[in-house]
């Protein structure tokens, strides 16, 4: 069974193969500004959102609504003082403001724009729009053990204590295939927020990927395990390929925001944010709404340390995951390592392939969260970082978190204390 699922793994990867080892598979040219659109934010109370009735979680599952009049004929006359073009936008009732899309013309500085716009008494908030990119790449050689990572953090024993029942994850990501046979029954809501840019039927490497390590169905006979297979998931698409069945994905300021607004409205126990950018402001105030509502806000760590990009990882508070194979300083203890390095997962049309990266350390980090989760619904974030912290383990001088002991350290268990022979610490 084992050869014959490792044969499977190298067909999928053949494509990939090449002489020089791992293969980032990233975009020639990723931007990290969408060049000539901006953002700018109005103050809408909700009390002057017209039109928007119903419970907040499904409020912001389509995008219907416009702006008060008022705030309509405020953002006309920026528009038309500073010669820009309106695009499109939406109310984030959790801020209180209606957001915009604005595109600035050629033969303008976009930076000018921009600064008039933030000493405009009439705007909340004025920015560029930044692109975030997801923090994965494919690798080429499938001879490993399978689902190491599994091996590594102990989950098969840790689900002798939790499997995750109960706890509801919020993906924001690119698009997951819920009809994957690992995933057939855990994706609860799917959305798409980034409309504008179509996505292919069946979803989307990164997305698909991220779910499988969190959600992954066990005793199905199919394929892989997650570390906490009895979640639910909203997959909600935030997130595009930036080529046809590619990997690397990239997002938008605004289409995040969408993510984070119907994230807030359905009120998950946890977001997961596998991807890096600029800083945001935009962004920042949403991620504390979230954090301010007690939901746990899991990020990847930038692919290289020294990156200017390193939002949503450095905001405050947030849990961040980075490879178990690559030392981070960091002496805070929201900044965690878990297995990232030729992962087995799901893609696309019941596949499955080997993907490395910090996105997938997040995931892992996210499942855990869950299984803790289920043990005790109301632990906070900073209870889930002093015990990630001191139960994680060390191998050959690297470190991860360890699914068993996490959760047995919760429980008042001690089943994981001696790990089985397979795996040395």
């Amino acid at each position: 069974m084992k050869a014959a699922l490792l044969a499977l793994a190298a067909v999928l990867l053949a494509g990939c193969a090449s002489s020089s080892g791992v293969q980032p598979e990233q975009p020639a040219a990723v931007e990290q500004t969408a060049p000539r659109q901006i953002l700018v934010t109005v103050r809408q109370p909700a009390t002057l959102a017209a039109g928007l009735t119903g419970a907040p979680s499904q409020r912001y599952l389509q995008r219907r609504y416009g702006p008060s009049p008022t705030v309509d004929r405020v953002l006309t006359q920026l528009a038309h003082e500073h010669d820009l073009r309106r695009d499109e936008g939406w109310p984030i009732q959790s801020l209180d403001v209606y957001c915009e899309v604005l595109t600035v013309p050629e033969g303008r500085d976009v930076a000018e724009v921009i600064a008039a716009l933030q000493r405009d008494p009439r705007v909340d908030l004025a920015q560029p729009m930044n692109l975030f990119t997801t923090q994965t790449t494919r690798y080429d050689d499938p001879y490993v053990d399978l689902q190491s990572a599994a091996t590594e953090m102990e989950v098969e024993r840790a689900h002798e204590l939790a499997t995750g029942r109960g706890v509801s994850i919020a993906i924001i990501d690119s698009a997951v295939d819920g009809d994957h046979p690992d995933l057939r029954g855990r994706v609860r809501l799917t959305r798409n927020l980034a409309t504008e840019h179509p996505t292919a039927r069946g979803g989307e490497v990164h997305g698909t990927a991220i779910a499988g390590i969190i959600a992954s169905a066990v005793n199905n006979r199919e394929g892989i395990i997650g570390v906490a297979p009895d979640v639910s998931i909203a997959a909600l698409r935030a997130c595009w390929a930036v080529g046809a069945d590619a990997l690397a994905a990239q997002c938008s300021t605004f289409s995040l925001a969408l993510a984070l607004e119907v994230a807030l409205g359905l009120q998950p126990n946890v977001i997961n944010l596998s991807l890096a950018g600029p800083d945001d402001p935009l962004l920042s105030r949403l991620l504390d709404q979230a954090l301010e509502r007690g939901i746990v806000v899991v990020t990847a760590y930038p692919a290289t340390p020294e990156s200017s990009f390193a939002f949503p990882s450095s905001h405050p508070r947030v849990l961040t995951a980075h490879s178990s194979l690559v030392r981070v300083h960091s002496d805070s203890p929201f900044t965690l390592a878990a297995p990232a390095t030729e992962v087995l997962t799901t893609t696309p049309g019941a596949g499955y392939a080997f993907l490395s990266g910090n996105s997938l350390a997040a995931a892992h980090t996210t499942g855990v969260i869950a299984l803790l989760m289920e043990r005790q619904p109301d632990i906070d974030a900073e209870r889930i970082a002093a015990i990630l912290t001191a139960t994680t383990t060390y191998s050959s001088g690297n470190a991860s978190i360890n699914a068993c002991r996490a959760v047995a350290r919760l429980a008042g268990t001690e089943p994981c204390l001696t790990p089985p022979p397979s795996v040395r610490f």
